[in-house]
């Protein structure tokens, strides 16, 4: 396993992270701590959460995961998203729903769009100390390694008293480093060195290359990346219409299906681009564990990624034969 420096941290740590989204949501908790296990046995350190997350449970079922090896994982949690409420008969309903998506997984998008979908809350200090001391019980732990600002705004990132109370949890020991978790419009661009975000993360894939058209302040920290296979299914749109991106891929070394393409080319990407980060999946089946790990062991040179990228930038349109060097 490839390990990255987190200066905030002083650490090194597992340039793959496990994103825990669907922890207590669609994946159980007892396949979901199966899947932690593995990851961990592989090498994996980084385990990004949020009260958000699972309807709540994520930060419960994560807290079980790393009693007993607090010292050789990272965790990061965040502030600032809560789960709607679960009615009894949805939290019934739920084990049901899951066994369904077992045997048809076709009906993901179906039961997606049924699901509650978490709100914003706006920040404030008394919140941010409220939230931690609570993911804190969850996760059955004194600290964090990385408290993120989850979706802030541009005025929440600045303001006074909200640099005040994350600067107040660092000093208390609760976390370790502060980090924003959202996307341009929160400001990060812009943000000033003096700031305690020494963190950012933020959707990167091929069809939202954010992370190259981040400023060289927003570059001099350490980024998380996540969002890499919400780009597939528009990609392999993409690349059943336009042969010529597709041969382009052909002639990378890519072999599949067009599913099996878009889903190597979006791993490498998130790899290739964020190289000194930690980019971040979702990985509770044995198959993606091991898909990423050998996406990880070879991956294309950047310029060779980006000659796709630009094509994809174009918008559908038949484009131009790409002349794309064979990568070993």
């Amino acid at each position: 396993m490839k390990m990255v420096r987190v200066d905030a941290l002083g650490a090194n740590v597992s340039s793959i992270g496990f994103g825990c989204a669907s922890l207590g949501g669609r994946v159980g908790a007892r396949r979901g701590i199966e899947g932690l296990e593995r990851a961990y046995d592989a090498g994996i350190t980084w385990y990004d959460v949020a009260p958000s997350y699972g309807d709540g449970m994520a930060e419960p079922i994560l807290g079980q995961f790393v009693s007993g090896k607090r010292g050789s994982v990272y965790i990061c949690t965040k502030v600032g998203m809560r789960p709607r409420d679960t009615s009894a008969v949805m939290r019934i309903l739920k084990p049901m729903a899951r066994a369904a998506l077992a045997v048809f997984p076709g009906i993901q998008p179906r039961l997606s769009a049924m699901k509650s979908k978490p709100f914003k809350v706006p920040l404030s200090a008394e919140l941010i100390r409220t939230s931690i001391e609570d993911s804190l019980r969850r996760l059955r732990t004194d600290y964090v390694d990385v408290l993120a600002l989850h979706r802030p705004t541009r005025d929440e990132v600045v303001r006074e008293d909200i640099i005040r109370a994350v600067e107040r949890i660092v000093q208390d020991g609760k976390a370790r480093a502060i980090s924003i978790a959202g996307n341009n419009e929160g400001g990060i661009d812009d943000l000033h060195e003096s700031l305690p975000y020494r963190l950012i993360q933020i959707a990167n894939n091929p069809l939202e290359p954010n992370l190259q058209r981040s400023t060289e302040i927003a570059r001099r920290r350490t980024f998380v990346t996540y969002g890499s296979f919400s780009s597939v299914a528009p990609l392999v749109a993409r690349l059943g219409s336009e042969k010529e991106i597709l041969n382009g891929l052909y002639e990378m070394g890519y072999r599949g299906d067009l599913t099996e393409i878009a889903a190597a080319f979006v791993v490498d990407y998130a790899l290739a681009t964020n190289s000194a980060g930690v980019s971040l999946f979702s990985m509770f089946r044995k198959e993606h564990l091991a898909f990423n790990l050998r996406r990880s062991a070879q991956i294309p040179a950047l310029h060779q990624l980006n000659r796709i990228v630009a094509e994809l930038s174009n918008g559908p349109r038949r484009a131009e034969r790409l002349v794309v060097r064979v990568w070993v």
